[in-house]
């Protein structure tokens, strides 16, 4: 029974984010130290169906890049994450799915949060099919 609970207090330590823990110091308010080389971006038309946004055009209204994520930063580390993602009519995005991502884990966690938050101007139709690659590197988070 203690090894069950041991486990399982394990597992739940796993998906805590440390600093947002009481008394706990944000990693990103250190400077960024590299301790990984930035993984090479993917050829992102291999790595996502790519056959563009399609629909009518809309143009964004909130559009915030994803927060580094403090573990990441924490360890020095580096990577990217292809998002494939639809736009609603209403203008909320939708079908949000992590196409590709090095090293994953918290990099996906993150981009996929940023992208849920985004919204755009109301439309007819909406788009589906878009494509985005934002890259974690140095420290910073760049859109591609």
């Amino acid at each position: 029974m203690r090894s069950i609970l041991f486990a399982l207090a394990l597992l739940l330590t796993a998906c805590v984010n440390p600093s947002e823990l009481p008394g706990v110091a944000d990693p990103r308010d250190r400077p960024f130290i590299p301790t990984s080389d930035m993984p090479v971006p993917p050829n992102v038309g291999r790595a996502a169906d790519s056959a563009g946004c399609s629909g009518e055009p809309v143009a964004a209204v909130s559009a915030e890049l994803p927060d580094y994520p403090a573990r990441g930063w924490d360890r020095g580390l580096q990577g990217w994450s292809i998002v494939q993602f639809d736009v609603a009519p209403s203008g909320e995005t939708a079908n949000i799915e992590i196409a590709r991502g090095v090293p994953g884990g918290s990099f996906d966690r993150e981009a996929r949060r940023a992208v849920a938050d985004w919204r755009f101007e109301a439309s007819e139709r909406g788009l589906s099919g878009c494509v985005v690659l934002f890259e974690f590197t140095q420290g910073l988070v760049r859109i591609r």
